[in-house]
């Protein structure tokens, strides 16, 4: 980002440089050090006696970018105007964003190849889907057919799904089951349809995700997104449970399989 200027309302970390009467300049560490002021009314909303009691120099802070003058090289920066929960969010964010580069140049090394290779084939892909690098490394965490889409290959991809199941929790787990729906009835295409919506639409008061999807009749598969497995368990079970009962009061057939394997016995 080194000639790159950010934009008015953005959330940047700086570096305190020096301290002044009337305020501080701040090097912004996100784009190639460039200088912004600090004046003192965008300190604190309260009275400032001491702009050291808030602020000193070398001291990382996040600030909102007030305004922007490329031309005299200006940018007006505020420190009150940032909540806890912004500057709480932007240095998360940082901190995602130096262990994303840094899992890639791991990466880089382990394949031998260069970081701007890596950064081609992988970091700008996974841009182009995601919001941040470090939130497609996480997404693959969570299901490594992600990958599929990058278009490495065998060596790439193992190496990349490897790194990132060590390194990356996901925030989610993902779980499959198989349900097996029969129905003899004149409209058996559409009982069959609206107990696959009795599913893909079960709710609970948890954040979580249910996706129906086409085996092979009678075989539909349920994929279930929640926060650990204990729930996504109980969730996949309760969700089919929801199509079966509906189905079995239309005269229908269901029945509710952990693994393909147990369907095709």
């Amino acid at each position: 980002m080194g000639d790159e200027y950010p934009e008015v309302g953005e959330f940047v970390i700086g570096t305190v440089q020096s301290i002044f009467k009337q305020g501080a300049f701040i090097t912004l560490d996100e784009y190639g050090n460039k200088k912004g002021m600090l004046h003192l009314s965008e300190i604190s909303l309260k009275w400032v006696r001491n702009i050291r009691d808030y602020v000193r120099e070398g001291q990382k802070v996040v600030l909102q970018v007030l305004s922007v003058n490329p031309e005299r090289g200006h940018i007006d920066l505020s420190l009150r105007r940032v909540s806890d929960a912004q500057r709480k969010r932007k240095l998360q964010e940082v901190k995602q964003r130096q262990r994303a580069d840094k899992l890639l140049k791991i990466l880089a090394d382990e394949l031998k190849v260069s970081p701007d290779e890596v950064d081609n084939k992988i970091g700008k892909k996974l841009l182009k889907e995601f919001d941040s690098l470090y939130e497609g490394l996480e997404a693959i965490a969570g299901d490594d057919k992600i990958v599929d889409r990058l278009s490495l290959n065998e060596k790439w991809k193992s190496a990349l799904i490897d790194i990132v199941k060590k390194n990356i929790k996901p925030p989610f787990v993902y779980i499959t089951g198989y349900v097996e729906l029969r129905s003899y009835e004149p409209n058996g295409v559409n009982i069959i349809k609206e107990s696959l919506k009795k599913i893909e639409n079960y709710k609970t008061d948890s954040d979580f995700e249910i996706e129906v999807g086409y085996v092979s009749p009678p075989i539909y598969r349920v994929k279930v997104r929640s926060k650990d497995y204990k729930s996504a368990e109980k969730l996949l079970r309760n969700a089919i449970e929801k199509g079966i009962n509906y189905i079995e009061k239309n005269s229908g057939i269901g029945e509710f399989h952990r693994k393909i394997e147990e369907v095709r016995k």
